[in-house]
């Protein structure tokens, strides 16, 4: 177990409005899950690839989420999955849908470039629409075996801003 000894920043912070962009701040709680992927490497047999799930939980409120910011702490890429109401099912069921695919958040995962820079995910370079979103869920990966700590902080999802009637 030695060998997936990997610390994961779940360092939130909660804020109530961002007052330099004039766009409201969202509340969440967050829970951090390490996954463990078992990938088959034929260069390197006794080394598994990190991955980790943090999900952001609205409560019962769903959000019109605009963008998300954080911290990179050597996280290589991020996945995002969204949880609202399908509109297709008529039990009006929460659904997993897939937002982001796989966004690179380091050039080179094995250096230490762009490892701790501040990222902004905005909406609209998401697949689906981040309307009424009930949770997030954001899925980190690190391939190398250079880092054994790897994670996000200071994670504020900003709301989405609303045309204003001229």
């Amino acid at each position: 177990m030695d060998n997936n000894n990997y610390e994961l920043n779940s360092n939130l912070s909660i804020v109530s409005s961002s007052a330099e962009n004039n766009h409201t701040s969202i509340e969440f709680g967050a829970t951090v899950i390490p996954i463990y992927l078992n990938i088959n490497d034929q260069k390197n047999p006794d080394y598994n690839s990190k991955c980790t799930a943090m999900i952001l939980d609205f409560g019962s409120t769903p959000q019109d989420v605009g963008e998300i910011y954080f911290k990179n702490y050597y996280s290589y890429i991020i996945s995002i999955l969204v949880m609202k109401i399908s509109n297709a099912d008529s039990k009006r069921l929460k659904k997993w849908y897939i937002a982001i695919r796989q966004k690179k958040l380091m050039d080179n995962a094995h250096t230490e470039f762009q490892s701790q820079d501040y990222i902004c995910i905005k909406s609209s370079e998401s697949e689906i629409d981040w309307s009424d979103l009930y949770k997030m869920k954001l899925i980190l990966r690190q391939p190398s075996p250079n880092w054994n700590n790897f994670g996000i902080d200071d994670v504020k999802v900003v709301s989405k801003v609303q045309a204003e009637n001229v």
